[in-house]
């Protein structure tokens, strides 16, 4: 099972804006955007780039969870941060 967890979107400043799934929490964004990308890629996370067709400067992308949704925060504290 893939869980869509949020997407993110490059704004005019290169800072990502974060679109979080309805059932994603504050909790556990705050450990997504404190984490490198690649443990979050050690402990199941998969990252899908967008652009768009239309508009060449839109850019970003998806983040996904290959698990349950109830599966992410005991894989964000595997990793050791203590936020």
């Amino acid at each position: 099972m893939r869980t869509l967890v949020a997407t993110a979107l490059y704004n005019s400043k290169g800072k990502e804006v974060y679109c979080t799934a309805k059932k994603i929490s504050d909790e556990h964004l705050t450990y997504i955007r404190n984490s490198s990308r690649k443990d979050l890629e050690e402990v199941g996370f998969v990252f899908i780039k967008m652009l768009s067709l239309e508009f060449p400067n839109v850019k970003g992308y998806a983040i996904f969870f290959e698990g349950h949704v109830n599966d992410i925060m005991p894989a964000l504290k595997a990793m050791g941060h203590k936020y």
